[in-house]
């Protein structure tokens, strides 16, 4: 009996052994599959390949941010992907007991980098000193380059986000004729810090592709922001696609009258010293033709320049596009470019006709009015990189920028 008690446990003791061994060696292996990440680790490397994670802090330690800078907190923006962070999208966890998966971190804290917590790059595993991210890396802690990146402007902005700017209403309004339409509005300039502006007023003629579903209250942001730079502004109104005697040629008529009402007025006025003529879009379209037929009177009032901003150029090739705005080249025209071939020509502009300098603004990725419109014999143009169409009329965009470079050269 005590022989076989004696034998019991002596394999008991061997298989006590052999378990234990087979663990020992199990543990290396282990080790090397099962990475511990933390805040303070700044080994980045082969974090793309470890099979899963263990989260050893809190969930904003693996916070991974597949670069929602711009695009998540303000729709205005557009941001590439081309961010270290997008690396680490197809990344999957595995958690300790007790500690909540990590979260997808939408807060961009880019510009809080001096004397405060970047997240972005802590949410990376990155070595500060080593600036390995790329994101980051851009600004290098430069305060002039970080100043830049703060005052980033926008560029394609969407036409719904005009209606949330800033704006006020005008300060006066006078009638061009007797129907309802024939008005313009005017927004003086304010007095303001910077005076580049003052002394100078524009006649305006917004866009909206000839329709009368869309008046002149859409570009409010854009007399807004003039005037309060201490620029006069002067936006008509006029009758359209839509409108008794809208459309061709009644549009036109009723934008030169305006033009030659508002001229008129600012002289009398004595208000501005210098005055400029713009339009956007369909707007830009009438206010070539319209400052095409008058000659005389721009260089009686002594107006600076005709700026179109997405100015429709050649009104037959719009005819044959295909987007929103260029089907309703037909309706302005009531004709086809082949049924009426001349009335075409004559809708569009000639600047080598307008005896006053021609600036042609375009941006390059506007989908809407394409490029080429700028290219127009006798002018001036001036392309912006990925604009977009409604850009004009956001004080925060590039495009704005250069409208208000075009208007300070003529100090």
């Amino acid at each position: 009996m005590k022989n076989t008690a004696k034998t019991f446990k002596y394999w008991g003791l061997l298989t006590a052994l052999c378990l234990f061994q087979k663990f020992a060696t199990a543990l290396p292996q282990l080790s090397q599959h099962q990475v511990i990440f933390t805040q303070s680790d700044a080994n980045v490397v082969n974090r793309t390949n470890a099979s899963f994670f263990t989260v050893s802090q809190t969930p904003s330690a693996m916070s991974i941010n597949n670069d929602t800078h711009r695009t998540v907190s303000n729709p205005l923006f557009s941001h590439g992907s081309n961010d270290e962070s997008a690396m680490l999208s197809n990344v999957s966890y595995q958690t300790n007991a007790g500690t909540a998966p990590p979260t997808i971190s939408k807060k961009d804290t880019h510009d809080k980098i001096d004397g405060k917590e970047d997240t972005h790059a802590k949410s990376l595993n990155v070595n500060r000193d080593n600036k390995e991210d790329t994101h980051t890396k851009s600004l290098n802690f430069n305060s002039e380059e970080k100043a830049a990146v703060q005052n980033e402007k926008l560029t394609q902005v969407p036409y719904a986000a005009l209606g949330v700017l800033p704006m006020r209403e005008h300060d006066e309004q006078f009638s061009y004729g007797a129907e309802a339409l024939q008005r313009v509005y005017v927004w003086h300039g304010r007095d303001a810090l910077d005076t580049s502006l003052s002394g100078k007023a524009m006649v305006f003629v917004h866009g909206g592709c000839w329709l009368n579903a869309y008046g002149y209250e859409h570009a409010k942001g854009l007399y807004s922001a003039l005037a309060n730079l201490g620029m006069g502004v002067y936006a008509i109104e006029y009758r359209r696609v839509g409108d008794e005697g809208g459309g061709w040629p009644g549009s036109l008529n009723d934008v030169v009258s305006a033009i030659n009402t508002s001229l008129e007025r600012i002289t009398l006025q004595g208000d501005y010293s210098e005055t400029f003529i713009a339009g956007h879009s369909a707007g830009g379209h009438l206010a070539l033709l319209a400052t095409q037929q008058m000659p005389q009177q721009l260089a009686r009032y002594g107006v600076k320049q005709v700026v179109g901003l997405a100015a429709i150029t050649d009104v037959r090739s719009y005819a044959h596009g295909t987007n929103s705005c260029q089907t309703a080249t037909e309706a302005f025209m009531k004709t086809t470019p082949t049924e009426n071939p001349d009335a075409y020509n004559n809708a569009s502009p000639n600047a080598t006709l307008i005896h006053t300098p021609v600036v042609l603004l375009q941006g390059d990725a506007d989908s809407i009015v394409p490029v080429q419109h700028a290219t127009m014999a006798g002018a001036e143009k001036r392309i912006i990189n990925n604009g977009g169409h409604f850009d004009w009329l956001h004080p925060e965009s590039t495009s704005f920028d250069a409208l208000l470079e075009v208007i300070s050269e003529h100090d």
